[in-house]
């Protein structure tokens, strides 16, 4: 499963590397910053989402309040982390915008537009969002959701240079990660996993936008000719006859980390495509690098070694998730480790330097494998998980037991802290026979999550009513309840420490996962997270405790940071709700109260009262159609159909609060749904052409559907008298 191990290189001198002095202390590489600043997504290179800072402590947390806030001009979902530099802040922000600001005030010093064409948003997995930039030598490199990726001058916003990161815009390629940069280039990958994207990574010249090296996660055929000799030791791991035009997957859409006395940048590699090996590569197979750690020279973009987490995977188990670098004493040894909690429900804990398993202990409810084999590395599949043959209820859910939201590591506690998923889903491959689509949705299986009120998500949809009973598929399995935690992990111990949950009143639904945002620690004993309530949340660190609450008015999914100017320290965090499944907005949520127009909000001692958005005005009753019902019962079975397979990632027909609920279109935009959906009229507000997706009479079945829908939900509404 290794690779040989790497060698070691000189410190590069732009990153200074701090190592603990005190055995007792786990202590995490660092980057360090005259004005106590926050320099990467994770605060330092070891993306530790952990500072220093201890003004703010588990005494006077609860003393915290508003310093000031911006407008972000924006409605979609805010998953990054500033940075933080010389007293500037650099935000990204859905699109690939850029905002730089006076983090004392908020004050805004500059904006970058990326100018993205709009027709992309067609092309969008998961919402529209950022998950942060870098900034290198007065450089701050930003990534446009059409894969753009432009350098800019940090003193004004200027590109300094622009390059196209992507090999196919036919394919449904998106970024919606972070660049990072690992010595002298900076690298950026992408997503498009569930679409037919082939993934890969590019490195890109800090100093000029020059193509350094690309390295593809997965093959592009059988034989050849391969980009790069990995690739040839990977085509080895598929079946000659695998599903090659779909692309496979594989994509970088995520996590990395970069160790400078190591010289390796590693890599997060994602899912497969199509989802069932049995459609995918049907002679069976690890189908390299899916799923996968990667440690990757920098240098010559040569693979060091790999580790991967899910072979032959087929449950969307990402291993894209943030990873964390540390030194850990394990035994009589401080060990260099790497850390992941990727999808799949178990936490890794790897040798750095070389990729040697350390250990692998589930954080979650896992029954698709029973453990990982120590001396091989692997998991031990169950076969609770083989849904080749029938339905399977199967944990984690595609969700994961963790997704995108950042982790973080204290080393004081020696405790990592995981916004953790408890779900699980129901995989089936459907009866109809696969047929690719390019540029479209390319999954070859559906899945359900067991959720109450969950709409077309959960098991009492119409799209789900042939499947056995729940009661059936989950014998002998987990609780199904689906829950959302903050759960304290010690990974020497391989145990929790502590928990809160985070469900708070969606205990069983869906936003119950997604409720729980990003996690940031300190060395004040802290930990930090939102959630889509609006509220910030600080507990203590070494036990859960909590110890203070702030109503933001604004639903809360990123990771907070925090910085010190001028003796003052700051915590800020950018709000905005969003992602996957995450265009719904639950009864309870802020966005569902006071709408979701995106902020940056920063707090410190004594500040004042946050003050909130307007209150939005809403219907209490379920309006009347604006027409009638057509097409006949066939026609909206189809429709039904397609908008699982194109619409339900953003439109949750019949799901609570869907954003927007396309049951209630006016006259008018029934009127122009074909312009909307083939020619992209509304591109700029997120709707992009599905033109070559989906036919003329496809979309008027999907418009169908959406009219029936709205008709039986008008229709089970009681009549007030």
């Amino acid at each position: 499963m290794n690779s040989a191990p790497c060698t070691r290189a000189s410190i590069f001198a732009t990153v200074v590397v701090l190592l603990s002095s005190a055995c007792s202390k786990q202590q995490a590489p660092a980057i360090q910053s005259s004005d106590a600043g926050w320099l990467t997504g994770g605060h330092d290179a070891a993306q530790t989402y952990h500072s220093p800072l201890r003004q703010i402590d588990e005494g006077n947390a609860a003393r915290l309040g508003f310093a000031w806030s911006y407008d972000l001009r924006t409605t979609h979902g805010q998953e990054a982390t500033p940075v933080v530099v010389d007293g500037v802040m650099y935000a990204s922000a859905p699109w690939g915008f850029v905002h730089a600001l006076d983090a004392r005030t908020g004050q805004q010093r500059w904006v970058f537009d990326p100018k993205v064409n709009d027709a992309i948003t067609s092309k969008v997995c998961c919402g529209i969002v950022s998950r942060g930039l870098a900034f290198s030598e007065g450089r701050v490199f930003t990534a446009a959701i059409d894969g753009q990726l432009s350098a800019l001058d940090a003193k004004d916003g200027k590109a300094l240079w622009r390059v196209d990161t992507i090999v196919d815009h036919e394919r449904g390629y998106t970024v919606t990660g972070s660049p990072y940069v690992a010595g002298d280039v900076v690298v950026i990958g992408n997503s498009g996993g569930e679409l037919d994207a082939r993934g890969y990574v590019s490195a890109y010249r800090v100093d000029s936008g020059e193509l350094a090296w690309r390295f593809f996660t997965v093959p592009g055929s059988a034989t050849g000719p391969f980009e790069h000799s990995e690739l040839e030791q990977a085509a080895k791991t598929w079946d000659p006859d695998s599903r090659w035009e779909v692309g496979l997957g594989g994509t970088v859409w995520d996590g990395m980390a970069y160790d400078a006395r190591l010289d390796l940048l590693y890599v997060g590699v994602g899912n497969s495509a199509l989802y069932p090996r049995k459609l995918r590569s049907p002679k069976g197979g690890d189908n390299l690098y899916v799923s996968s750690i990667l440690a990757i020279h920098p240098k010559t973009g040569r693979l060091a070694w790999h580790y991967q987490t899910t072979p032959g995977d087929q449950w969307d188990y990402t291993a894209t998730q943030k990873m964390i670098l540390a030194d850990l004493k394990i035994g009589a040894r401080t060990r260099q480790v790497l850390m992941q909690a990727p999808k799949n429900g178990f936490f890794y804990v790897l040798d750095r330097a070389t990729g040697e398993l350390l250990s692998a202990q589930p954080y979650v409810p896992v029954s698709w494998a029973s453990g990982v084999d120590q001396k091989t590395g692997r998991p031990v599949e169950t076969g609770q998980g083989d849904y080749s043959n029938g339905p399977k209820l199967v944990f984690p859910s595609p969700a994961g037991g963790h997704n995108w939201q950042p982790m973080a590591f204290n080393p004081d506690t020696g405790l990592v802290y995981i916004p953790v998923l408890e779900a699980s889903a129901v995989y089936w491959i459907p009866d109809a026979p696969y047929v690719y689509q390019k540029g479209g949705i390319n999954t070859g299986a559906i899945y359900a999550f067991p959720a109450q009120h969950a709409g077309d998500w959960g098991l009492e949809s119409a799209h789900t009513k042939h499947l056995p009973p729940l009661s059936e598929l989950g014998k002998g399995q987990p609780d199904t309840t689906i829950r959302g935690f903050l759960r304290a992990w010690d990974p020497v111990a391989n145990k929790v420490a502590w928990q809160v949950d985070t469900s708070d009143q969606w205990t069983g639904q869906m936003n119950a996962i997604w409720n729980g945002g990003g996690v940031m620690t300190t060395a004040g004993n802290l930990v930090f997270q939102g959630r889509s309530t609006g509220v910030l949340h600080v507990y203590r660190a070494t036990d859960g405790r909590a110890l203070g609450a702030i109503d933001v008015g604004t639903s809360i999914m990123a990771a907070p940071m925090t910085y010190e100017l001028d003796g003052v320290q700051y915590v800020a965090v950018m709000a905005g709700f969003g992602g996957a499944l995450g265009g719904v907005h639950p009864a309870g949520t802020a966005a569902e109260r006071y709408g979701n127009a995106g902020r940056i909000v920063a707090f410190k001692l004594d500040g004042g009262v946050v003050p909130k958005p307007a209150e939005l005005r809403r219907e209490t009753s379920v309006p009347r159609p604006a027409v009638e019902r057509f097409g006949s019962a066939a026609d909206i079975e189809a429709g039904n159909a397609l908008m699982k397979r194109h619409c339900a990632r953003c439109h949750a027909n019949e799901g609570p609060g869907a954003i927007p609920d396309l049951r209630w279109m006016s006259a008018e935009t029934h009127q122009q749904f074909e312009d909307i959906v083939l020619k992209g009229v509304r591109a700029a507000k997120g709707m992009g052409s599905f033109q070559g997706l989906i036919t003329s009479a496809e979309a008027q079945q999907i418009r169908a559907a959406v009219v029936d829908s709205a008709w039986r939900a008008y229709q089970a509404t009681p009549v007030t008298p």
